[in-house]
Formats: C-alpha cells, structure tokens, sequence
C-alpha cells in the first residue's frame, strides 16, 4: 500500500510560481506573451470569494513577481486589488449579473485601472511615470479568453 502525497496543492502551487516566474522573464522580452496579470487578479477574486488561504498566498507570490519584473512599488497591486474587491466589485456584482461581462470588467480593471492607480502613486511619492501602450490591448483580450476557459 502506498502512501499519497500529503500536500498536493502545495506542490502544484510551487510548480505553478517557478513557471510563472520563468513565463513572466520570457514576457518581459517578447511583448506578444501577456504577462497573466489579469488572470492574478481574476484569482484574487477567487481566492477570497472561496475564502482558500492557499491560493491567496499563491497570488500575492505571483503579483510580487509581476511588480518586481514591471518595476511598480511593491505590494501596491495588492492594495489596488484588495481596494477594488472590498468598494468597486460588491457594485458591479450589484449592477451587472451577466458572468463573462464582469470578467471582462475584471480584466480590464486590473490592467487600466492599475495603470492609473499606480500614476496617483507615483504622483503621490514623485516619482517617474509608467507608460502604457497598445500592447495591453492585446493583453485584455487574451486573458479575457483565457478567463473564459477556466
């Protein structure tokens, strides 16, 4: 009789981070590969939605290494994440009740509204803007496909 593995999402979610890791390096080189940050988002909802620890752990990991490779401040996706889950996503649930709408919503938040969220910031601390060009368009609509998939 053999034993199971006592940790299995665990080891899926270490796996899951060093492909991320590696996939987030390759994105920074070829602008066609969207670097996932709307999907991070989109399990950020999860996560807390489903109330599971681990994947909320797994998803600040990711978005450490997204604000790392990018060169935003660090932990400033999570308080943009958490600041539109906790005010801006009980009113859209409340306004709109079609699924892959908000999905797309969701997507498109997490890389616009970011974007602007990030120039208060760097208002704020004086500091040099981020850009942001017509790639993330792109981003936006593969990342909603992707979205649709899972």
């Amino acid at each position: 009789m053999q034993r199971s593995i006592t940790y299995p999402f665990y080891i899926k979610a270490i796996t899951l981070f060093l492909l991320y890791l590696v996939y987030e390096s390759l994105s920074t080189i070829y602008l066609f590969l969207p670097p996932l940050f709307g999907i991070v988002f989109f399990y950020f909802i999860r996560a807390l939605d489903k109330q599971n620890i681990g994947l909320l752990l797994l998803v600040v990991a990711l978005s450490l290494v997204y604000e790392a490779d990018k060169g935003y401040l660090m932990l400033s996706s999570l308080v943009y994440f958490s600041f539109v889950y906790k005010f801006i996503n009980p009113k859209l649930e409340q306004l709109i009740e079609c699924r892959r709408c908000l999905d797309l919503i969701y997507i498109t938040m997490a890389y616009v509204g970011y974007w602007l969220f990030s120039l208060l910031l760097e208002q704020m601390f004086v500091l040099e803007f981020s850009t942001i060009d017509w790639h993330v368009l792109w981003y936006i609509i593969f990342e909603f496909l992707v979205v649709g998939l899972l």
